[in-house]
């Protein structure tokens, strides 16, 4: 009984350096697809197209209070100031409301466009891995922004190789520069 004790102990830590883990980039993944350029330059012009028509809609607030201002004075009546005040306000309010509605419609766009993209990834990580026998594969970012720290010599960086099971190739990384002396 002590044998098989004694052998289960031993066994254990060789079981555990048999497991592989891995670490991989799931946006440098998603910007080497080509489409997620096509999907970056369609959510530029949109927003360009929004920040356009919120510019317009700015200009037209900016004309009304410049009328207001040149139009009234100590002889206006009340109730011709507080009409125009009133115009200049819903302007205002119209402004605050579309720039609230962009915000809200180029985000689903985004998503719209985006989530396709994380899923086809997630898809090709999670078929790499069990091709491999891999018992984890961390996102690389996700565990820098959680500071979940990963030992670079106990794990494999499969980031290329998944580019390569999605048939997109990943773009050279920067080399590092030299940190200048002090």
């Amino acid at each position: 009984m002590k044998k098989i004790l004694m052998m289960l102990l031993l066994a254990a830590p060789v079981a555990l350096f048999a497991q592989k883990f891995a670490q991989v980039d799931y946006f440098a993944l998603v910007q080497a697809m080509p489409a997620f350029k096509t999907a970056q330059a369609e959510l530029e012009t949109l927003g360009k197209s929004y920040e356009t028509d919120l510019a317009e809609l700015q200009k037209e607030i900016e004309t009304k209070m410049q009328k207001y201002q040149a139009e009234i004075n100590e002889q206006t009546p009340a109730n011709i100031r507080q009409r125009r005040e009133q115009e200049i306000q819903e302007y205002y309010q119209r402004y605050e409301q579309a720039r609230e509605d962009n915000s809200r419609a180029f985000e689903e766009a985004k998503q719209q466009k985006l989530q396709p993209l994380y899923v086809a990834v997630a898809d090709a990580v999670k078929a790499f891995a069990k091709e491999g026998g891999y018992v984890y594969i961390i996102d690389k970012q996700a565990a820098q922004g959680s500071y979940i720290f990963l030992n670079d010599s106990l794990n494999e960086d499969v980031t290329n190789k998944v580019a390569a099971k999605l048939g997109i190739t990943l773009a050279p990384a920067a080399p590092a520069r030299p940190v200048a002396a002090e």
